[in-house]
């Protein structure tokens, strides 16, 4: 057995899973083919403070700053990533969406839907589970998403709470 070294949270932090540097492909893609929109419909995998597991950063007050995340259903899923930088709009943190390379601006027609809200993203912004799993995969490894992708910035947040839609009506 490992140590702990990251969170999967399951459709909005209705389940919580602790993993280990031994983790698998499967285990960032699996659980996406099965999202329905409804019930199953998100993962976010966050890595913890070194030497400390779930229930100790909970209980020290940390949060997930920096993650990624994958929501919709497993015909169409959006990806996004928060991580920390912003200065440009006074922010600590900003959340992007992950899309595909793309020569031309595109509209944000796609409907991605969550039980709370309805995400609206491009084409080149829609992924399939195994996409959105090697996404993961990569961020669990190296703690960044491979180089090719394009990040569309969607909120800033700050240290004290505060936040900012960065959103645009096409990328």
């Amino acid at each position: 057995m490992g140590t702990y070294t990251h969170v999967l949270e399951y459709s909005g932090g209705r389940s919580v899973v602790e993993i280990t540097e031994y983790a698998e492909f499967d285990e960032f893609v699996r659980p996406m083919r099965l999202f329905d929109g409804v019930k199953r419909f998100s993962l976010t995998l966050w890595a913890l403070p070194s030497g400390l597991h779930y229930g100790q950063a909970v209980k020290a007050g940390v949060d997930a700053s920096e993650f990624i995340q994958a929501g919709g259903s497993a015909d169409a899923l959006t990806v996004d990533v928060r991580k920390a930088g912003g200065s440009q709009w006074g922010m600590d943190w900003v959340r992007y969406v992950v899309g595909h390379p793309r020569t031309e601006p595109e509209p944000l027609d796609v409907a991605i839907a969550l039980p709370r809200a309805t995400e609206m993203v491009s084409r080149s912004e829609v992924f399939t589970p195994d996409e959105a799993g090697a996404l993961f995969f990569s961020y669990y490894k190296t703690g960044e998403i491979p180089a090719g992708y394009v990040l569309r910035p969607v909120q800033g947040f700050t240290k004290d709470g505060g936040n900012v839609t960065l959103a645009v009506e096409s990328c």
